[in-house]
């Protein structure tokens, strides 16, 4: 979000998960961040940029697109 440093991005709050390439996608504790915005706060979604694994940014559409059709694991 507005204000946040890449470095505290690194942080595992912050990890949204990963994509095993098995079409499973494995969250982390940042991706439920995430939804709680979405269904919370939609009106600072635009503040969020996403940095996948080479650093490249992703908007939230952009990052649910990329996810989408894949099966979203939790571990508990």
């Amino acid at each position: 979000m507005q204000g946040d440093s890449e470095e505290s991005a690194l942080y595992e709050t912050n990890e949204l998960g990963e994509d095993t390439g098995f079409g499973t996608f494995w969250a982390a504790s940042g991706l439920r961040v995430l939804m709680n915005l979405v269904d919370k706060s939609p009106e600072h979604l635009s503040q969020i940029t996403i940095l996948d694994d080479r650093k490249n940014k992703l908007s939230v559409s952009q990052f649910l697109e990329r996810i989408d059709g894949l099966k979203v694991r939790i571990n508990q």
